[in-house]
């Protein structure tokens, strides 16, 4: 039968229509399965870093490459599993890398000096990077538009969540087991998971159309997310745009469509990672280093976890309802006087808890629903090539903000001073926010 004899099919328009059902909800829940990993395993080594560096006399300053390494390899991962995905598929864009990063994960109990250390956790960040790039693209390509910022936020805000629970549960660990059984646990989760993908996460119903799939394989899927919809063999199933599976999706980004936004989300995606990572990773560090007892260290970085998580679904709904990313422009603004505030209440056990708490609100909060929008920028063809170059330069932010605690503990700087610093970049994300909404954003529509 032709290509044009039968109903031409908007596979969009059909999810656009769909509630929230079993299939949907499940590839949001396994996607946000590889995002609470990635929050455990960064806080993992902000945990174990003051016992690790007693056992090997490693002083503070050591610890910023160590921090790092993980988003070196996140970056490369974000880009390189990115370009993969949008080839060959969003499903295996998960599934290789999460198996990648637990089987790093698991060396990491082998470790033994700096540099191997160092080494493993490069290794495990670009599984990481890969997996949760390609995750966000899965979600928002799933999502109905009217929940898109808020079903992608929700997978996301699982990345504080392996914070709040990884937490205690690491102290617990360290305390009766030693540092590696955080690596044992971090390294086990992941390929459990593995295996729980392979069993139940669909190929992106988006990416099926677009690299014509097979009409039975797109007309099960649609069934299955809208009930009602009854594929009929002779359906053609198109997406809104007219294009296929990019042969150069690197090159696209910086087309003149969309060179403008990439670069400015670029650049908010830096800031946002590099104010984050200072702040939870140094933190049970920097406290320790002015008295504070590690375990009520770490509990103030579960405050911040438990901010964040709440932060990131609180603004996407905000956003889903108002049609409009001006809030996320507020939220970097006034980020930036939290994390000053971090400084000034540093010996106020309280009110650390409380600045904490209002911080991982704002600055994780912004950085999710960044990722959330960037969903919505590019079409489906470039989308986790565009997605990746975001978050892979949210990584290489993440970088800086070790290498910059760094820096800062080397300089001798006070607590407040050090905050205040931190608390600038925050400024220049919201400004670049605000510059891409202020351009035409014609892709924003797009599948």
């Amino acid at each position: 039968m032709g290509a044009g004899s039968g109903r031409r099919i908007d596979a969009v328009d059909i999810v656009d229509g769909a509630s929230i059902g079993r299939l949907i909800g499940g590839v949001v829940a396994l996607c946000a399965g590889v995002s609470f990993l990635d929050g455990f395993d960064i806080l993992a080594i902000s945990y174990v870093a003051p016992v690790i560096g007693a056992a090997w006399q490693l002083p503070r300053e050591a610890f910023g490459p160590i921090f790092a390494a993980h988003y070196i390899g996140a970056a490369l991962g974000a880009v390189l599993f990115g370009g993969y995905a949008d080839r060959y598929g969003r499903r295996l864009g998960v599934i290789i890398p999460t198996a990648w990063f637990g089987f790093f994960a698991l060396a990491t109990v082998y470790a033994h000096d700096f540099r191997s250390l160092f080494v493993l956790r490069v290794l495990i960040g670009i599984g990481l990077g890969g997996a949760l790039s390609n995750s966000i693209a899965m979600v928002a390509e799933y999502a109905p538009q009217r929940t898109r910022a808020t079903l992608v936020s929700l997978m996301y805000a699982a990345f504080p969540l392996g914070g709040v629970i990884g937490g205690p549960i690491a102290a617990l660990l360290i305390a009766k087991f030693g540092w590696q059984a955080v690596f044992v646990l971090g390294g086990v989760m992941p390929l459990l998971l593995t295996g729980a993908l392979l069993l139940w996460l669909e190929e992106s119903i988006r990416f099926l159309v677009l690299s014509r799939a097979s009409n039975e394989a797109i007309g099960n899927i649609l069934h299955r997310i809208a009930p009602d919809f009854s594929p009929q063999p002779s359906d053609v199933y198109v997406l809104p745009q007219n294009r296929g599976v990019s042969a150069k999706p690197t090159r696209e980004i910086f087309s003149r469509e969309f060179a403008s936004a990439t670069v400015l989300l670029c650049i908010a995606a830096f800031v946002a990672q590099l104010v984050i990572v200072y702040v939870v990773t140094w933190m049970p560090l920097v406290l320790a280093s002015i008295g504070m007892p590690v375990t009520s260290a770490i509990l103030a970085s579960v405050a911040y976890s438990v901010g964040g998580m709440l932060g990131a679904v609180g603004l996407a709904r905000m956003i889903d309802k108002d049609k409009s990313y001006r809030g996320l422009v507020a939220t970097f603004v006034l980020s930036a006087f939290s994390i000053a505030g971090i400084g000034f209440l540093a010996k106020n056990w309280h009110g650390l808890l409380a600045i904490s708490f209002v911080t991982g609100l704002l600055t994780v909060g912004a950085n999710i629903v960044l990722s959330a929008y960037a969903a919505t920028v590019y079409p489906t063809s470039i989308r986790s090539t565009g997605v990746g170059w975001v978050v892979g330069w949210g990584r290489v932010g993440a970088i800086a903000g070790a290498l910059f605690g760094t820096a800062l503990v080397a300089a001798g700087l006070g607590i407040e001073t050090a905050y205040l610093i931190a608390a600038v970049p925050s400024l220049i994300g919201g400004g670049a926010v605000a510059l891409v909404r202020a351009r035409p954003q014609p892709a924003a529509i797009y599948a």
